[in-house]
């Protein structure tokens, strides 16, 4: 990890989350931005629009708690609490593949339609009220000052902006495959982003996105859809800007010397991410040396050994861990992994 060696950073839900996001709330009150644990009691919480919220609260209980009906005598809060087990990646990925499964009856496919865009249009009014503060920033822009080179890139799972809007502004960064990137860092994000929007079968940047831009964590990312309705159902063929961030993704992922998951958990649904890993580390001379940022970093990092031929990685269980220890930092411990 010297100042020549590639680093592609890969950030999940647990770094906004770990930087400080939050919205505010009448009566002073802070909602911190939610990861996998409190995402659907958080979210619908935030839900801009009521018949939104009882949408899609309809639809968690019938289809993943068991319930023919939500429990409306139940108050509210303590009602999203029954549903905070729910997988959100599992939620996106039946949607997705319901809208297009063959043994899926019409019905079924109508639905899973509606609550699919009812949801992706929720996902951009929630999490654009998670704004940059002053300690995302801080956290943020010591992350870049610390550890970024302008040779690195960001690939953000994430579909909120707390990340990018964050850095400092004399950071240059672009989107890749939107925007030019040349002499810019290369932000690069997979599973979409709330200020995307998709004009006319072409994704572009903007503030406030008519139609916002989500891909699905499935494993049928890469399917054919048809052009009905294929642009709104979260796969890789909706759009070439999609496709050719997953291809830089995967370029970048083979020169990359260093891979470094922060805040990211490899959720099971996300097979798609999964079979690319492998076959990167399948097609490299060599692996590459990976480091995890997360306060589970024992077991994902067992979880990957079991799954991938990855023979060193190097944990850390703590983002202000991470940063401090600063780029050499971390070049010392993956040095003094490999010497072991």
């Amino acid at each position: 990890m010297s100042s020549g060696r590639k680093v592609l950073y890969f950030v999940g839900a647990g770094v906004p989350k770990a930087a400080g996001a939050f919205v505010a709330v009448e009566g002073g009150g802070e909602i911190p931005i939610p990861t996998q644990a409190e995402f659907w009691p958080v979210f619908l919480r935030l839900c801009r629009s009521n018949l939104a919220r009882t949408q899609i609260e309809s639809f968690l209980f019938r289809y993943f708690v068991g319930y023919r009906r939500p429990p409306y005598r139940i108050k509210p809060p303590e009602r999203r609490k029954l549903l905070a087990t729910v997988d959100v990646e599992e939620v996106f990925t039946f949607l997705s593949e319901r809208t297009k499964a063959p043994s899926s009856s019409s019905q079924l496919k109508v639905y899973a339609q509606r609550i699919w865009d009812t949801l992706v249009q929720q996902v951009a009014a929630v999490f654009s009220r998670f704004e940059p503060n002053r300690q995302t920033r801080q956290t943020i822009q010591a992350f870049h000052r610390r550890h970024v080179r302008s040779f690195d890139a960001l690939v953000s799972f994430n579909y909120d902006t707390v990340l990018e809007e964050s850095l400092a502004g004399k950071v240059q960064w672009a989107y890749h495959g939107l925007e030019d990137a040349t002499d810019r860092l290369s932000v690069l994000k997979p599973h979409g982003s709330i200020n995307w929007d998709l004009v006319d079968g072409k994704v572009v940047r903007r503030t406030q996105p008519s139609k916002p831009v989500v891909v699905a964590p499935t494993h049928l990312k890469f399917v054919q859809t048809s052009a009905q309705g294929s642009g709104s159902s979260g796969y890789l063929d909706q759009a070439a800007e999609i496709r050719t961030v997953w291809e830089e993704m995967e370029r970048e992922m083979r020169a990359a010397k260093v891979l470094v998951f922060i805040g990211y958990s490899f959720p099971v649904a996300d097979l798609y991410f999964s079979s690319v890993l492998r076959s990167v580390l399948a097609d490299r001379d060599g692996a590459p040396d990976v480091v995890i940022v997360n306060p589970d970093a024992v077991s994902i990092a067992a979880r990957l050994q079991a799954r991938f031929s990855i023979p060193r990685i190097v944990k850390y269980f703590d983002l202000g861990q991470f940063i401090d220890a600063g780029r050499q930092g971390v070049k010392r411990a993956v040095d003094a992994w490999r010497a072991a």
